[in-house]
């Protein structure tokens, strides 16, 4: 990129929270954004550097403290995080924290603590979308069709 600029500085920085960068640049004719693609690369922890939490919630209404593990093995943990309506329907975008997620598999909305069943997923590239029919840890897809709000937490079984 830049030979002025001392990279492992920065990144260092970003990951310690004590350095945000900013970027210029414009998504009309993509200037900028190959640019802002790769600073996510190069000052941005990959998801296996970042350890992720969540919450259990016990029997007795407590809350257990749990480390998600980036391991296909393990049950599925995803997040939604994003919520789009198309001339589809309701699109939601997930990113996978542990396990992995097929199509046709089952899961469990904590929010709305409602099992639902995943009939389409989609990676979305620019404004095309190419159906798949499975993603892993790490991975951010979308799903059609699924009842949920941003934020809710989508898991395996109950």
């Amino acid at each position: 990129m830049y030979p002025l600029l001392n990279y492992k500085s920065i990144r260092k920085q970003t990951q310690e929270l004590k350095l945000c960068p900013v970027l210029m640049g414009s998504a009309y004719k993509n200037k900028g954004v190959q640019l802002a693609l790769d600073a996510v690369n190069e000052y941005l922890p990959d998801p296996g550097q970042k350890e992720n939490q969540a919450f259990q919630l016990q029997d007795d209404k407590t809350e257990k403290v749990i480390n998600l593990v980036n391991d296909q093995k393990l049950p599925f943990v995803g997040f939604a995080f994003k919520l789009e309506e198309n001339r589809f329907g309701q699109l939601t975008y997930v990113r996978v924290y542990q396990g992995r997620l097929k199509k046709g598999d089952y899961i469990y909305n904590m929010g709305l603590k409602k099992r639902q069943k995943v009939s389409r997923m989609v990676k979305m590239h620019s404004n095309e979308m190419e159906d798949i029919n499975e993603a892993g840890v790490g991975e951010i897809f979308a799903i059609f069709g699924l009842d949920c709000a941003t934020g809710d937490t989508l898991c395996e079984g109950c």
